[in-house]
């Protein structure tokens, strides 16, 4: 269901901005024309100041059939964990537009590497193992976002996220 224009209240909130910038493990999930699962690592984040916007990078290398599904359908689940916490979020929204991903974009894909990389180190996994994630190349994709739902364990999992409360 398209969100209610009207309503004056954005999806997104500044403290999902701060959680972005933390360092988050970021999932791409789309569907077939047949209802099948797909999902891929995305490498970077950027949520808009209009609050209502939100934008990712998908490794180019890696992103055929995501692409294929967001050009036939445009339904997205993006899910955005920290590692060190489970800290947990699920945006859900529609596909607006994709293209290659520029110097500016590579930069800011390079903080969210850079804070994830520091996240993983903090659970265990190696910097040079995590360094290898594969980033670049990537494509923007820029969705229009509809409802934002907490998935962090625990009391409130699953339940849509209201005046930007983590």
């Amino acid at each position: 269901m398209p969100p209610d224009t009207a309503d004056p209240t954005p999806p997104l909130s500044e403290d999902l901005l701060a959680f972005v910038a933390s360092g988050v493990d970021v999932l791409v999930a789309t569907r077939d024309e047949n209802l099948m699962p797909e999902s891929m690592v995305a490498i970077g984040a950027l949520p808009h100041q209009d609050l209502r916007t939100f934008t990712t990078y998908l490794p180019e290398a890696l992103a055929d059939a995501t692409v294929r599904n967001l050009l036939r359908n445009g339904d997205v689940a993006i899910s955005l964990v920290r590692p060190t916490d489970h800290k947990a979020v699920q945006i859900k929204g529609k596909f607006i537009t994709l293209r290659r991903s520029t110097e500016a974009d590579k930069a800011i894909q390079s903080l969210g590497r850079a804070a994830l990389v520091e996240q993983f180190a903090h659970i265990g996994i190696p910097r040079p193992v995590s360094r290898r994630l594969k980033w670049w190349p990537s494509l923007a994709i820029d969705v229009r976002v509809e409802t934002v739902y907490l998935q962090t364990p625990g009391p409130g999992a699953g339940e849509p996220l209201t005046g930007g409360i983590l």
